[in-house]
């Protein structure tokens, strides 16, 4: 039957296999089954060695241990035993079996292979095994017994855990097992067996050698809670004596109701009895240590200590077990190679190291040089050589583990790692789908849903007797370093997501963007998301000032019903926003699956589809079930699809992999929180470090283990290091220091960018400022859609935003307290951001001072002068063919420029036809260190065919209003245009860049480019989908040599360019020539 794996001792002689040069130092044996085998002084020469007494072997029978221990990262030598012409060898198969003193047999499945290999090396003194006589004469067995298992490994019933299972055998059905098995003994046979039983209700598995009933095992009913654990598996041991002293066949049938309801298999091992006369060919063993009498003309060693056997001299042995063949049917050793253990040589001391598979290693080496140029010292290690080097030529996470804790004790340094590559549970490839590039560690739980779990922190468990994990709090191992993950299955996804990562280190958007925390939560049970949300939040106001938290609590906006389910478009439309204008950090707190994030879908996967391009990237931080899953063959998790988007989405994720808790989410969440703008010695952690921290602060044995780093743990935050302080804030007129900010008061501020840790003035800073000073918290109300209504406060009551200079380090601005403000006095907060013009640098400064109260009311009676501009026109006529225009506003008052929100009927807005005016007050800014100028630019959008009127609506700090009305007419819009194109340059070399303007701005486009030869032979052809496109398109270019069979010659070509709206189908179309020299 397919997927049955068969271990047993049968064997025939394979020759030998090898590639390149004779003279490498390793070469690798491959063994199926465990048993005697032999290297010939020819085949030896062969492969470079001069005599077989220079040759040795290294290896692990089986699985490599979890548990750290120095002795691993050494290569461990197996002694062999030189008989004349040949080198003979007791080599372990895969698949481990163990006969305890109790006679328990216990049975484990190699997780990530079913060929095990061995290596084979030159050593000047090689271990040799000993010969060794007793002298016990009198037999105290004549049975031994030898163990034929099959293991079933097709079905893993949650898709995680390294458990794997049969087909489901269901009422009615039957799954058979051939042996072929036949014996003389008269002693009974042994059956150990583990079988899972999956029913709501009692039911019950036979196992049965043809009409005969060997053992019926009965099942608990298992939840049919979606949680709750899906399958009760039972171990089994069981004697009987088969018929006629044969076993043909093992029969497995299930009894059980209901149509969901199904038993499976997971192994069985069959330990049958020998007499002396049939000791041959195989291994033999005994549950206690028997003396026995060896049959004539074998060979025989006693393999107890897999490290130390014993090769049997006379005729009789003690022991447990044994290999015992005869001696003209001993097995050649298929051996291949050479493989080089380069890594062993020396320890790289990297501080960061990425672990690449060979496809993915060019995207490594981008992602290295990126890293060194920053300082880094960044190692590339492939896959493969870790596998030979630290695995035996195996693969196993734990050679993996191995290396990295050989790096993290030899260098010293280590720091992060990074694993370039998916990793899925699927270690065989058994069930198909997308690659396991990278294997990541799973679970033990394979059945419970709440526990079952992939994890890559397995890699960052380095402390000697570290990596046991047991899977309850007892259980729980601290990080040593930092560890994410880059799930890739290709160069494309490879590369894609490290071209974010060098724009995101060396040339990210400059503003007060990183300076955004946005909180997301869940509404329903009991409003605990947003409470958790609301925590997080108001620790980083009390600890980091300079930061500013969005609350977009799903709570406060407009839900839509149809049928039962629900929608916000509005929060959809919030969160969109908050991602397009920019945010540090995105941390959502609620319900959530693979796909998806809460029940009304304010995010999808299929909405990064019509995502723009964003130059801003997030870190995303998902408390909920399942958005970072990245460890399955088939399900493609949000986390990925936000990871490898294009010129979008998210930088890096921190997210969960299963189902969670909300009460771990929280305490995960609030670790992070507390790490997240942690400094250390005055500089911002990576994210390896938060990471680390992070879990290692909140461990809750299994429940947290899911929770994933997805991207690259060095990744720095886009934060300076440099300060803000401010020296000095006064109140103009009487030159006092002012201590409270009250209406109607014009107050000086005088500040200075410094070095956080010494405080001295960084004289050579010179650049750009921006201030923004808000006012205390206002208290929102929530809907009570799902739950009660409640409050919550947030810092959305802008009072002022100016830009000016930094000189020397020095920085001075004027503004002017505006009559709307919250009269009650409280903490408001006064945030500055500074960028240096030539590096780039940024600093950052807050100050927390008391806002409330009324000074003197100026004189002042006349409102804001209003100068619009309609698409950089002054003035009218104002005819476009597009219905989305820019408007900019350039206002000036002497008292200033109201933007508070605080009374809402004097903002500073925008009306169109009449519809609800719009709040712009948080787009104006003034310039020059002063209050009294200042602008605005935004787009407004939906106008309609014909005259369109737009209505300005601005008010002074001290309460006086102007209004302006524009007219603005819009003429065929109707359909998509080209309103104009270049291509330049035009004759052109090596390539021809192509430039339109459109009446589409903000829309989905397509726009298509054809190039033809004048006889009318196409020659080239691109598309590109362009999202929510500018009103200006010049992305698009013809390189000429990028089409190695269509080379074109010099002459004159005609290009099309198509361009089409996805909203309407309508379209517009523009030809010309290209000249190529």
């Amino acid at each position: 039957m397919s997927g049955i794996r068969w271990i047993k001792n049968i064997f025939c002689g394979i020759g030998i296999i090898w590639s390149g040069a004779v003279n490498a130092q390793f070469f690798e044996a491959k063994v199926v089954e465990s048993g005697i085998y032999k290297v010939s002084l020819e085949e030896a020469r062969k492969l470079g060695f001069s005599d077989l007494s220079e040759l040795t072997f290294y290896g692990f029978p089986g699985m490599l241990p979890q548990k750290l221990d120095s002795i691993q990262l050494s290569l461990q030598e197996i002694p062999s035993f030189q008989n004349g012409n040949e080198l003979l060898v007791f080599l372990q198969g895969p698949h481990q079996i163990q006969w305890s003193p109790d006679q328990k047999i216990s049975y484990q499945h190699h997780l990530y292979t079913d060929t095990l290999s061995y290596l084979i090396g030159k050593k000047a003194n090689p271990k040799r095994i000993e010969k060794k006589s007793i002298s016990e004469t009198t037999p105290s067995s004549q049975v031994l017994y030898r163990f034929f298992s099959q293991k079933e490994e097709i079905t893993n019933i949650l898709e995680s855990g390294r458990e794997w299972y049969s087909l489901p055998i269901r009422q009615g059905q039957s799954l058979n097992l051939n042996f072929g098995l036949r014996s003389e003994a008269s002693e009974n046979w042994i059956i150990s067996s583990r079988v899972m039983g999956q029913s709501t209700s009692s039911s019950t598995m036979r196992m049965l050698t043809g009409n005969q009933l060997i053992q019926e095992i009965a099942f608990s009913p298992i939840s049919s809670n979606i949680y709750g654990i899906k399958g009760d598996p039972r171990d089994f041991q069981i004697e009987f004596a088969p018929s006629g002293g044969q076993l043909s066949q093992l029969r497995f049938t299930y009894q059980g109701t209901g149509s969901n309801s199904a038993g499976f298999l997971d192994q069985v091992t069959v330990a049958v009895p020998f007499t002396r006369e049939n000791w041959k060919n195989g291994v033999f063993r005994h549950f206690e240590e028997q003396i026995i009498q060896i049959p004539e003309g074998v060979f025989a060693i006693e393999i107890s200590d897999f490290y130390s056997p014993i090769a049997v001299e006379g005729s009789f042995s003690k022991g447990k077990s044994w290999a015992i063949y005869s001696s003209n049917e001993i097995p050649k050793l298929s051996i291949s190679g050479p493989i080089r253990l380069e890594l062993r040589q020396s320890a790289s001391k990297s501080a960061f190291l990425i672990i690449a598979p060979s496809s993915l290693l060019s995207s490594a080496k981008k992602l290295q040089s990126h890293k060194q140029s920053l300082g880094l010292k960044t190692s590339v290690v492939s896959l493969e050589d870790i596998f030979d080097s630290f695995g035996y030529g195996n693969r196993d996470v734990s050679a993996i583990r191995n290396f990295i804790a050989w790096e993290y004790h030899q260098g010293k340094t280590l720091k992060n790692v990074l694993i370039l590559g998916k990793g899925t549970f699927d270690y065989k490839r058994i069930l198909g789908g997308r690659p396991n590039l990278v294997p990541i560690y799973t679970s033990r739980s394979s059945l419970d849903p709440l526990s079952t779990y992939s994890s890559d922190d397995y890699y960052a468990l380095l402390d000697w007797g570290q990596g046991e994990w047991k899977e309850d709090r007892q259980g729980d191992e601290l990080l040593k370093i930092g560890i994410g993950r880059i799930p890739a299955i290709n160069f494309t996804e490879a590369n894609e997501s490290i071209e974010k990562i060098i724009a995101y280190e060396t040339s990210p958007e400059k503003g007060d963007w990183k300076r955004n925390i946005t909180f997301v939560a869940d509404d329903g049970d009991n409003n605990i998301h947003l409470r958790d949300a609301e925590n997080h939040a108001n620790y980083l106001a009390e600890n980091h000032l300079e930061f500013l938290s969005s609350k977009l609590y799903l709570d406060r906006f407009e839900q839509e019903k149809n049928g039962t389910q629900q929608s916000s478009p509005q929060a959809k439309m919030a969160l969109q926003k908050a991602l397009d204008e920019g945010t540090l950090l995105l941390n959502y707190i609620g319900h959530g699956n693979e796909t998806t994030l809460t029940a009304e879908e304010i995010f999808k996967v299929s909405d990064l589809e019509n995502w723009a391009t964003q130059k801003r990237l997030a870190i995303w931080m998902t408390a909920t079930c399942e958005f970072g899953r990245f460890d399955s063959p088939f399900i493609r998790s949000a986390a990925e699809e936000l990871l490898f988007a294009k010129g979008k989405g998210a930088i890096s994720l921190l997210s969960t992999g299963r189902p969670v808790f909300s009460s771990i989410n929280f305490s995960l969440n609030q670790a992070f929180i507390q790490e997240f703008l942690k400094k250390e010695n005055g500089v911002y952690q990576d994210l390896g470090t938060i990471y680390k921290n992070t879990k290692n602060k909140s461990q809750n044995g299994a429940l947290n283990r899911n929770f994933a780093l997805i991207g690259d743990p060095s990744l720095k935050l886009p934060l300076s290091e440099s300060g803000i302080k401010l020296d000095e804030i006064k109140s103009i007129g009487d030159e006092n220091p002012a201590d409270t900010l009250s209406s109607f008061q014009e107050i000086i501020l005088k500040a200075s960018v410094i070095d956080p840790l010494t405080e001295a003035n960084l004289s050579g800073f010179n650049g750009d400022y921006e201030i923004e000073i808000r006012d205390k918290p206002v208290e929102v109300e929530t809907l009570g859609d799902e739950s009660s209504k409640t409050n919550f406060k947030e810092e959305s009551t802008l009072i002022f935003k100016g830009r000016g200079k930094v000189n020397s380090g020095n920085l001075e601005s004027r503004f002017f307290i505006p009559k709307n403000i919250n009269p009650e006095f409280g903490m408001g907060k006064i945030r500055i951001l500074a960028r240096e013009e030539n590096s780039g640098q940024e600093a950052f400064g807050v100050k927390e001072i008391v806002i409330g109260g009324e000074s003197d009311i100026p004189s002042d009676t006349k409102g804001p002068e209003i100068l619009p501009k309609i698409n950089q026109l002054a003035a009218p006529p104002f005819i476009f063919p597009t219905t989305s225009i820019e408007l900019t506003l350039e206002l000036e008052d002497e008292s200033g420029i109201n933007v508070s929100a605080f009374n809402p009927n004097q903002l500073l807005s925008v009306g169109v036809n009449e519809l609800n005016p719009e709040y712009l007050g948080n787009l104006f800014i003034t310039q020059n260190g002063e209050y009294k100028k200042g602008s605005l630019t935004t787009r407004i959008n939906g106008l309609k065919e014909g005259l369109n009127s737009i209505e300005i609506f601005a008010w002074d700090n001290v309460g006086n209003g102007s209004r302006k009305t524009i007219e603005v007419e819009i003429r065929g819009s109707g359909s998509a245009k080209i309103l104009s194109h270049k291509v330049y340059p035009n004759p052109a070399f090596e390539k021809a860049n192509f430039e339109i303007t459109h009446n589409r701005p903000n829309e989905n486009l397509l726009l298509t480019l054809e190039i033809y030869s004048l006889s009318g032979s196409i020659l080239f052809s691109e598309s590109i989908r362009l999202v929510r496109a500018q009103e200006k398109i010049e992305n698009l270019s013809w390189k000429f040599f990028q089409n190695q069979t269509k080379i074109p010659a010099k002459g004159t070509y005609i290009y099309n360019l198509w361009l089409q709206s996805e909203l309407d189908l309508s379209s517009d179309f523009r030809s010309g020539k290209l000249v190529i020299e």
